[in-house]
């Protein structure tokens, strides 16, 4: 009779090990659940912030030849919606480095100084969004028409690259003239072929 009682408790000890099993198993589906929720939320939260700071670059001109002043206006906008710091600068004209405005302006065939140009760096910077107020920066602009002229003429044998970096270290690379900037990894060092204007 023990050996019955024995065989017949074997069943219902197997049962409840059986449903206490399961009841471990779906807590721990849930809680694993639950914790992949909680990092898919902070990936989430962490992608709305970056973009919430997210800086973009534009490089562009205006031209005038029919007035007196502001003949040429290179011009640098952030269009996005947090500030960008920018890192490096390179310049070129018909791919060759330059160094500065000035060697810009001899290299055209203009004055390498004129009491009507007006400069300012961009190098180390930290351009602000233009939301809500004008935050252009001009590191070139030009009064005199002939110097203009030039400057315009010259417009496709012209090159600047600025790369830049938002508050979270993510980096991208703007074009002169292009609508589009490049993601890159970090800003490299330029050394010799850095402009600084």
């Amino acid at each position: 009779m023990s050996e019955q009682a024995h065989r017949g408790d074997t069943p219902a000890r197997v049962r409840r090990l059986t449903t206490t099993d399961l009841g471990s198993a779906l807590a721990l589906a849930v809680s694993v659940f639950a914790l992949a929720l909680g990092a898919y939320q902070t990936r989430l939260m962490q992608s709305q912030a970056r973009a919430s700071v997210w800086p973009y670059l534009s490089i562009g001109y205006t031209y005038s030849n029919n007035v007196d002043r502001d003949a040429f206006i290179w011009t640098v906008n952030n269009n996005g919606v947090g500030p960008a710091k920018v890192e490096t600068v390179r310049m070129t004209l018909d791919g060759k480095p330059m160094r500065d405005w000035e060697q810009v302006l001899l290299a055209l065939g203009a004055p390498s100084t004129s009491p009507s140009m007006a400069t300012s760096s961009i190098g180390g910077e930290v351009i602000p969004p233009n939301t809500n107020r004008e935050t252009t920066v001009v590191p070139i602009r030009l009064n005199e028409r002939e110097v203009a002229k030039r400057f315009k003429l010259a417009e496709h044998r012209l090159g600047m690259d600025i790369c830049y970096c938002s508050v979270y270290d993510e980096c991208w690379i703007a074009h002169w003239q292009r609508s589009r900037v490049d993601a890159v990894d970090r800003c490299e060092a330029l050394g010799a072929d850095a402009f600084s204007n």
